[in-house]
């Protein structure tokens, strides 16, 4: 049932969008070589996100993702094979994280042939972010830090004579996440040397050091609980649909984990400085930002961008909490513990943001990994025989990038939606849950209309 009713407003979705029919094409061109005149791509994601929850109003009357997210088993992950097959992806991780770190390091200063800026801003961030909501939690497979960390922690256990006491999460707080993520945005974002092989050396090091000195002194759960990255891809993870649990892989209907995402401290403000973040990205390519900052380079340019970032990730997080007392007074239930229910809700628009942000990055740009796997140092190398091989940079139009750029937006806050209304209506009677929902309606319809304007450059 879950299945047909998500469909249904994907449907809802795409329809409004098809039967418009894309404008001819343009061939290759900028942000602004667009199927449609932007207004009308902007207009009709706001209407579709409106018709959804009108939909949902009619006929969502009982909540339904969390019975959902139950899922099916379908095997055991704690078998021999399994553990030998988890120790190598483990292994492997550790491998290619040294390789990024020596590439950085020591490789050649040209980041266009240096393996390091597309290994760790293309395929790690963008990459593991697709593949997080598509299929689950993946970097917990190959997260060097948990690796280290896990391995220093079993040898102190056994040089005392102690077996490996299990990792244990309950009580910690997100809130060290906020700050790991935020930092990384704003190297991503707004320094002014972020492709350079030697910065990100650094950054990953500072980053690796923080990381594993704060296992040491909090133990091992520390990297699951403030580590930005494997905070963000496992709450992209709870949309998707195999998971583990209770030493079982599973299968579930796609955006029911949500349901199940714990109400931990520090949730809903890292969520927002995400959002925010990819919001900055869309408004750094807006005409009055070029018109601030175009021209600036070095430190000024830093120096603007991280005031720029720190402003709209505060005024992202203020329309939400404004929603929030908004709805506080239609529910008589306090905004604070309102804005912490329904903070998983806005995982689908993380989600959404990555697609429609960094979809040409991975498919464009991300064909350099090609070339770079056979050097990746630099160096002239040609290990695997694919050092001549072509970026193909028509592999998709500009036309089909502003389709999907427009529909991932769209489809991203259907979802999210879709998500809150649940929420709603396992709180309140079916009345008061569409009523709660109208400042949820206004924030959704607002980050989609601000978002598409930035994004397509209108």
């Amino acid at each position: 049932m879950i299945r047909r009713v998500l469909f249904a407003l994907v449907f809802i979705t795409t329809a409004l969008f098809g039967v418009m029919g894309p404008a001819s094409a343009h061939g290759i061109g900028g942000r602004t070589d667009l199927p449609l005149p932007a207004w009308q791509l902007v207009w009709a994601a706001g209407f579709a996100v409106a018709s959804s929850f009108v939909a949902l109003g009619a006929f969502w009357s009982t909540p339904r993702l969390a019975d959902a997210a139950v899922g099916r088993s379908l095997l055991s992950v704690r078998t021999t094979g399994m553990r030998v097959l988890f120790s190598l992806t483990r292994l492997f991780g550790l491998f290619l994280f040294v390789i990024v770190l020596i590439a950085a390091w020591a490789g050649n200063i040209n980041s266009a042939v240096n393996l390091s800026g597309d290994a760790f801003l293309i395929w790690f961030w963008v990459g593991l972010q697709v593949a997080s909501f598509l299929i689950g939690d993946v970097w917990r497979l190959f997260n060097p830090f948990e690796t280290i960390a896990d391995g220093a922690a079993w040898l102190w256990a056994r040089t005392r004579g102690q077996s490996l006491e299990p990792v244990n999460i309950d009580g910690m707080t997100l809130w060290p996440a906020v700050g790991s993520i935020l930092v990384y945005l704003w190297y991503e974002l707004a320094y002014h040397s972020t492709e350079s092989p030697r910065s990100i050396g650094v950054f990953l090091a500072v980053y690796s050091v923080a990381v594993l000195g704060g296992a040491v002194r909090h133990g091992r759960s520390f990297v699951r609980t403030a580590e930005g990255f494997a905070v963000l891809f496992g709450k992209l993870a709870a949309m998707a649909p195999l998971f583990v649990e209770d030493g079982r892989l599973r299968a579930r209907s796609p955006l029911t984990g949500l349901s199940r995402l714990p109400h931990t401290p520090g949730t809903v403000p890292f969520v927002l400085v995400v959002l925010g973040s990819t919001t900055f990205d869309g408004f750094t390519r807006s005409s009055f930002w070029l018109g601030v900052a175009g021209g600036q380079v070095g430190w000024d340019r830093t120096i603007t961008s991280t005031v720029g970032l720190l402003v709209i990730v505060g005024l992202v997080a203020m329309v939400y909490f404004v929603a929030m007392s908004m709805m506080s007074s239609l529910t008589g239930e306090d905004a604070s513990e309102l804005s912490e229910i329904f903070g998983p809700t806005l995982v689908p628009i993380a989600a959404a943001y990555a697609v429609a942000h960094y979809f040409s990055l991975l498919v464009l740009d991300g064909q350099r990994m090609i070339i770079q796997i056979s050097d990746p140092l630099g160096k002239g190398w040609d290990l695997f025989g694919t050092k001549d091989y072509a970026i193909n940079f028509t592999l998709v139009s500009p036309s089909t990038i502003a389709w999907v750029q427009t529909l991932a937006i769209a489809v991203g806050h259907v979802l999210a939606v879709a998500a809150a209304h649940d929420v709603a209506i396992s709180r309140y009677d079916h009345r008061t849950a569409v009523r709660s929902q109208y400042p949820m309606l206004f924030v959704m319809i607002l980050y989609t209309v601000i978002g598409l304007f930035l994004l397509l450059g209108a």
